[in-house]
C-alpha cells in the first residue's frame, strides 16, 4: 500500500493551496516512516498554510488521526 496525509484546513491563508503543492502535500509514501519523516519536516509550513489537522492514511484505511498541528 501507499501512505498519504489528509489535511483539514479551517481557514485560508495567503500561502494557500499553491504553497501546499510546493512543499509536497498530496504525495504518496512507500512507508509509514517516510510519511512521518516528511510531516516532521514540513508541519510548520503546513500550519502556516492554514492546515489544522492531519490524518495518516494507508490506502483507504486510517492509520491514525486526526492529529492537530498546534504547538500547544
Amino acid at each position: 500500500m501507499s501512505y498519504s496525509w489528509v489535511f483539514k484546513q479551517s481557514h485560508v491563508t495567503v500561502k494557500g493551496a499553491e504553497h501546499l503543492g510546493e512543499i509536497g502535500a498530496g504525495q504518496q509514501f512507500e512507508s509509514q516512516e517516510e510519511a512521518e519523516a516528511w510531516l516532521s519536516e514540513t508541519w510548520p509550513e503546513l500550519q502556516d498554510a492554514g492546515i489544522d489537522e492531519v490524518t495518516l492514511m494507508d490506502g483507504d484505511d486510517v492509520v491514525y488521526g486526526p492529529m492537530g498541528l498546534s504547538e500547544e
